[in-house]
């Protein structure tokens, strides 16, 4: 008994106090986000102390609750709200901690704090201390502490979301207890898997970079060319924390070859840019999209600084401080660092209505890849220097234009503040420089007092935010000041279906020497007042090659090669002798001059004459030299060789005009004569034709051969002339190619002579020939010598096969350039096969019947009209010729009528019969008689001249006869 009342008495109390306990905490346990109420209720945690009876039993409503220094909890999904309420008897300083944890899984990761009313002190910005009579901070677990305040009274909502899972809000408040006091916000848990805004989607998530470890906000990124790396102010997307230094390094490790990378950092949508003061200028366009930068970044503002490299001390490429957009700021390596700094003090940043609810900002980062040969970027940091130089122009990049002509843009990374960027070009010593400004744009994007800085400079002290300066060699050509140089820019309209017109030179600057220098300067930098050009340069090619004529002024291509007995020629490589640089028509002559007994050897390797020639370079029936034949309508474009047997004198000796005539094999020329010629013309080029679709390349040779000796350009009143073939001398074998011409005096005409048929001046393909040998007679006429007559050669003097030609003013043709030029016939022998050919030649006139009857004047003759008709006439071709061909032995009128027994008479039969000794005997004696005469007459004036002196002596001096003739 004794034991069992022992018992007894140790479990009375123990009951007791199960009953006190089974009375405060009834019923099953509440949840981490509830507050347990006595009569075993769970209320939410920010029931306590509301002011609201929500357990039912005001167990979450005691005697001086407050809801200061508690932590709360709760559940994703679900919005709480908080009011700390300051009664007026509370005494000063007022210290309230609010803890809010998200605890993972259904309760969140991390907590989103939205302050509807705040007041709380007041805010002087440019006070030492901004909050002098209170504030709120905050702070994170497991982050350093960084001592900003907000203070000062907010008009609208401020969103907060923490990087971790727990944040405190410590309200201070220190004086003033007459300000009002506000504080009341709403709290929500996110899940990670909801924060896309901040982390991404998770099929596509956000590269946010690397925590540097005892760092608030400092991070590291490294290759953002794989996956989208984000620049994100701390506690994005809402308020970031004052107080707060930022560094993002932002590198990219791998390079491809050949390759060279920068880092770009921008944003151009508005609500994901929003930092403290953004810009509210008056008078500012709704439209425009403006920024705070440099000088306006004062110490109350929040900046972001952009540094051109890895470190602090590298150049800074912007300050930037405001604004509902950041332009692209681009490295000019691989690495950048952009520093953030907030001010201690600020008024939390609040969403109006209309706005998007983010806050803070968010940077696009892109990694862009350049040609490591390029001019894309300045090679080296500190200096903007771009050495533009030339290759050589014989090298085979000169058919695709490389190296020689590109396009070249402003630099493609930002430039620090007062930069100036030098582009020199320097090109071959024949070389000049041409260059097209394709476009050129500045814009200033300060306002502010940095934009008022910039006016008060440019008004001032002259100074210009970009300005622009072109040197040819040393001289300055043009400069501007904030305006755009000549441009070109119809040019950027190209693409592949579209072709403009060609720049002009008062569109664009060509220098006079090999040099030429573009200086470009930016005084704010390009980051913030972008300012950016594209341009066209090419290295035109002056050398045309051998000398300028000495004798002819010629523009453009008229070169002569001499004394000189090897060496290449081709097409002129200057552009603005075609259609891509302004020209319509090009025509160039190459004139190869040789020695004596030297003759010219040319070679034509290549050529081209377009994209679609609408010719085809042909056979000759005739001559068997290459023609060129057009199509109907087709422009001209073609190479022409000729000869000059004589300097006035030029003979076509072959002609190309087809791309495909010299695929299989060169064509050489070999002249006759000391000179020969090379025509390259081209004719209707297009806008985007040049040397690389209209060109050729030749090779000439100077060789040793003994000249032709005969002259073959004979003038008088008649002649005959044969040829043979194979020659019949070694005069004629040298002469061999060179043609023969007859000239007439002025006012007399020409007849030709010469026996076989006459065949088609172009016979065509189908056409069997008429004529039984390959050899021809080549019939000119006119300068230059135009063929007009072929004849298919017979035996000489058949008079049934005889043809005949007259002079073309004989039939009133070219009777206004009788008056400027005899008229004259050329004449060419082409021996293929073996035969012989000849020709008559006479110089005639007409009668004055005959002329007036071809002026179709009435003819009335009389006795005395009679006498003016010639004596001397060939009846047959009703001219008259010069007496000294009448009987002299050859038959020089067609039918013989100038040697008919008729005509010539007994004495000049006589005489004609008399054996050529007996001529010159007769002759001898003539001229002994007159020889006999001459001396005795010297005699006689010999004595008369003896007696006048002796009787000079003896009379003395006296006047002589003015009329005598000593």
């Amino acid at each position: 008994m004794i034991r069992s009342s022992r018992m007894w008495l140790w479990l009375y109390p123990m009951m007791l106090l199960l009953g006190v306990l089974q009375e405060v905490s009834p019923g099953p346990a509440c949840r981490i986000s509830e507050f347990p109420c006595r009569n075993g209720r769970c209320v939410r945690l920010n029931g306590y102390c509301d002011g609201q009876d929500d357990c039912g039993d005001m167990s979450d409503e005691p005697t001086y609750c407050t809801v200061c220094n508690r932590t709360y909890y709760g559940d994703v999904g679900k919005t709480y709200d908080l009011r700390v309420v300051k009664s007026a008897e509370v005494r000063l300083p007022f210290l309230c901690h609010l803890t809010f944890t998200a605890n993972g899984q259904s309760h969140g990761d991390i907590v989103q704090l939205i302050f509807d009313e705040f007041k709380l002190g007041r805010y002087e910005a440019s006070a030492l201390d901004g909050c002098p009579d209170g504030y709120m901070q905050l702070s994170e677990l497991g982050r350093p502490f960084t001592g900003g305040s907000w203070c000062g009274s907010s008009s609208g909502p401020a969103a907060y979301y923490s990087e971790t899972s727990t944040v405190t809000a410590s309200v201070k408040l220190f004086a003033s207890p007459q300000r009002p006091f506000a504080f009341r916000l709403r709290y929500r848990f996110v899940s990670r898997r909801e924060a896309v805004v901040r982390f991404g989607s998770p099929a596509a998530p956000l590269e946010r970079g690397q925590v540097a470890p005892g760092t608030y906000c400092t991070r590291q990124f490294e290759e953002c060319y794989r996956k989208p790396c984000r620049l994100q102010s701390p506690n994005y997307p809402g308020m970031y924390p004052r107080n707060v230094s930022c560094y993002w390094s932002l590198r990219q490790k791998f390079v491809p070859t050949c390759k060279h990378a920068m880092i770009a950092v921008r944003q151009e949508a508005a609500h994901k840019m929003h930092m403290k003061r953004s810009i509210n200028v008056a008078g500012l366009n709704k439209t425009a999209r403006a920024l705070r930068a440099w000088r306006d970044c004062t110490g109350e503002r929040d900046h972001l600084i952009f540094y051109d490299g890895g470190s602090t001390n590298d150049p800074v490429l912007a300050k930037y401080c405001g604004g509902d957009w950041l332009p692209r700021v681009v490295s000019r390596g691989p690495e950048m660092l952009v520093a953030f700094h907030s001010s201690p003090f600020s008024i939390p940043l609040h969403s109006p209505p209309s706005q998007s609810p983010l806050r803070g900002f968010e940077l696009d980062v892109d990694v862009i890849f350049a040609d490591s040969d390029s001019l894309d970027y300045s090679r080296e940091s500190l200096r903007c220097e771009f050495d533009v130089n030339a290759t050589s122009p014989d090298s085979d990049e000169i058919w695709t234009g490389r190296g020689r002509k590109d396009r070249l843009i402003s630099p493609r990374h930002s430039l620090p503040p007062n930069t100036t960027c030098s582009y020199k070009f320097k090109g071959y010593p024949q070389d000049l420089i041409w260059v097209s400004f394709v476009s050129y744009s500045q814009r200033a994007l300060l306002v502010g007092e940095s934009a008022q800085a910039l006016l008060s400079n440019s008004s001032v002290g002259g100074g210009c935010a970009t300005k622009l300066k072109i040197f040819d060699g040393v001289k300055l050509i043009d400069e501007k000041c904030d305006e755009p140089p000549k441009l070109c820019d119809h040019s950027a309209l190209i693409n592949s279906t579209r072709i403009t017109r060609p720049c002009t030179l008062s569109e664009s600057y060509l220098s006079t020497g090999r040099t030429l220098l573009i200086q470009h300067h930016t005084e704010d930098g390009t980051a913030l007042h972008p300012a950016s050009f594209k341009l066209k340069y090419e290295f035109v090619d002056t050398r045309l090659g051998g000398e300028a004529w000495a004798d002819k002024k010629q523009p453009g291509c008229f070169r002569v090669f001499k004394k000189m007995h090897v060496g290449e020629v081709s097409s002129p490589r200057n552009v603005f002798l075609y259609g891509r640089g302004g020209a319509k028509e090009l025509h160039c002559v190459y004139r190869f001059e040789a020695g004596v007994d030297e003759r010219v050897k040319l070679t034509i390797n290549n050529a081209s004459f377009g994209a679609n020639p609408n010719c085809d370079t042909m056979q000759d029936p005739h001559s068997n030299r290459q023609i060129c034949e057009y199509y109907p309508g087709g422009r001209v474009a073609e190479v022409n060789v000729y000869e000059l047997p004589w300097k006035d004198v030029r003979m076509p000796r072959g002609c190309i005009c087809d791309n495909s005539s010299l695929n299989s094999r060169p064509v050489v020329f070999i002249s006759s004569s000391r000179t020969l010629e090379l025509h390259f013309t081209a004719k209707e080029m297009n806008i985007t034709e040049d040397f690389t679709v209209l060109h050729f390349r030749a090779l000439f040779e100077i060789i040793h051969t003994p000249e032709c000796s005969r002259k073959q350009r004979i003038r008088g009143y008649g002649g005959e002339v044969t040829f043979n073939n194979p020659p019949s001398g070694r005069e004629e074998m040298l002469c061999q190619g060179i043609p023969w011409i007859v000239e007439a005096r002025y006012n007399r005409s020409l007849f030709l002579l010469s026996w076989g048929a006459f065949l088609p001046l172009k016979p065509r393909s189908e056409e069997p020939t008429r004529c039984p040998t390959s050899n021809r007679v080549l019939i000119y006429q006119g300068r230059p010598p135009k063929l007009v007559k072929v004849v298919c050669p017979a035996e000489p003097n058949a008079r049934p096969l005889a043809v005949h030609v007259f002079s073309e003013e004989w039939w009133g043709e070219g009777l206004s350039q009788i008056h400027q030029r005899p008229p004259s016939f050329l004449v060419e022998w082409i021996g293929v096969e073996p035969g012989i050919a000849a020709f008559n030649w006479l110089e005639i006139s007409r009668s004055r019947s005959s002329l007036l009857q071809q002026l179709q004047v009435p003819v009335n003759a009389s006795a005395n009209e009679t006498d003016y008709e010639c004596s001397h006439k060939c009846p047959e071709l009703d001219a008259c010729i010069s007496s000294s061909l009448w009987c002299d032995g050859k038959d020089h009128c067609p039918s013989g009528w100038d040697e008919a027994e008729g005509q010539c008479g007994a004495t000049s039969k006589l005489l004609n019969s008399l054996p050529l000794a007996a001529l010159a005997a007769g002759a001898a004696v003539v001229s002994s008689i007159i020889l006999l005469i001459c001396l005795a007459l010297h005699r006689l004036r010999i004595r008369r001249r003896r007696r006048l002196a002796k009787k000079k002596l003896l009379t003395g001096p006296r006047l002589v006869d003015p009329g005598y003739n000593s």
